[in-house]
């Protein structure tokens, strides 16, 4: 079902009233959206929605609902049963960063020598890995961490960063997030990869200043300039500083907001990483 922004709601309740199990907005015309504005909600200006239906219901009466609120119904289609929880994990697979670093989903084992893995699923937390901003930090930390470093996670979503920094030797992380299921999403994959010991959770008002061998932040640009005293004044002298989650054109302006020398860069589908260091 395609719609445009002004009926949105509109379709989406004439679906729940409807008996829908669930309804999915996707993006009709490739326009992404990348960074909303602060308390903004965005949505495409062309949207198809998809509404899953139990194979109880009277697809006619669905069909006559539609048509009778001049929504146009682009296709139907019956799904088979089968378990969606293990179709979902079924899309990932074991994933290599650098040279020794793996994330590996339930299910799945990896059988390289020397192999760091880390045991991870997709979860409503965002990071699993497969997002350009994601592997390049990823791909950093597989080739500078150290043993006995402290890092800093600034925006950790599902941990991925900061416990990846731990199981390659990391002495402390330090995850912070404003949202608390992300802090959860990290306290729980890192206790699955028995690193929790090593793993502290702040929200962003809550932890306590200190100097980092390493900050981390893949989130996205705007936010990255905003936070450039708060990050900047947790690095020591020669510490190291890596952004992440901003887009080639938004890549001088991030460096600009920053007194610090860059000495690296990495892009991946039009997605920037950069590596600062503290004089």
């Amino acid at each position: 079902m395609q719609s445009a922004k002004p009926r949105l709601d509109e379709l989406e309740t004439l679906f729940w009233n409807l008996e829908a199990l669930s309804v999915t907005l996707e993006d009709a015309e490739d326009h992404p959206i990348y960074e909303p504005g602060p308390g903004e909600i965005p949505v495409w200006d062309s949207v198809i929605v998809s509404a899953l239906f139990a194979d109880t219901v009277d697809v006619q009466k669905v069909q006559i609902a539609l048509t009778s609120q001049h929504f146009e119904c682009l296709a139907e289609k019956k799904l088979e049963d089968r378990i969606w929880e293990r179709e979902w994990l079924n899309r990932f697979k074991p994933m290599q960063f650098g040279e020794n670093l793996w994330v590996c989903p339930s299910g799945h084992q990896v059988d390289v020598l020397d192999a760091v893995v880390m045991e991870l699923d997709p979860g409503l937390a965002f990071g699993t890995g497969t997002h350009a901003t994601t592997s390049m930090c990823l791909e950093w930390l597989d080739k500078h961490i150290q043993t006995d470093m402290r890092v800093m996670d600034f925006g950790s979503g599902s941990g991925i960063l900061g416990i990846a920094a731990l199981l390659l030797g990391a002495e402390l992380v330090t995850a912070v997030d404003n949202d608390p299921q992300a802090l959860t999403a990290s306290r729980d994959n890192a206790i699955r990869n028995k690193v929790e010991e090593r793993l502290e959770t702040f929200m962003p008002d809550q932890y306590v200043d200190r100097s980092y061998d390493v900050v981390i932040a893949n989130i996205l640009a705007q936010p990255l300039i905003d936070l450039a005293g708060k990050l900047s004044g947790l690095l020591a002298s020669g510490s190291s500083l890596v952004l992440s989650g901003i887009m080639v054109d938004q890549a001088a302006a991030v460096k600009k907001a920053y007194a610090l020398e860059f000495v690296s860069e990495q892009v991946v589908d039009g997605w920037v990483c950069l590596h600062a260091r503290k004089s």
